[in-house]
């Protein structure tokens, strides 16, 4: 498959991983928006997190995103 084995396919899965860290920025980023404005929605987004399972699906998500853009990097630079 030329996505895994070329040099412009490997750049391609590590931009797009690169999505997830943004994603991850901009999600804590309003967050603490929310938090400088009130700190009763800061607790409610709180709550909503802990026990939502589509956030923590989420979090696997973006977590596995940041493993595959720390793997390719190694890659790319090896």
């Amino acid at each position: 498959m030329w996505l895994l084995n070329s040099s412009i396919g490997k750049k391609l899965i590590m931009s797009i991983s690169g999505l997830f860290l943004i994603l991850f920025l901009v999600f804590h980023l309003c967050m603490n928006i929310a938090a400088v404005f009130s700190g009763e929605a800061y607790n409610v987004i709180c709550g909503l997190l802990g026990y939502n399972w589509c956030a923590l699906l989420g979090t696997l998500v973006l977590a596995a995103g940041v493993v595959v853009h720390f793997v390719y990097a190694i890659i790319l630079t090896l």
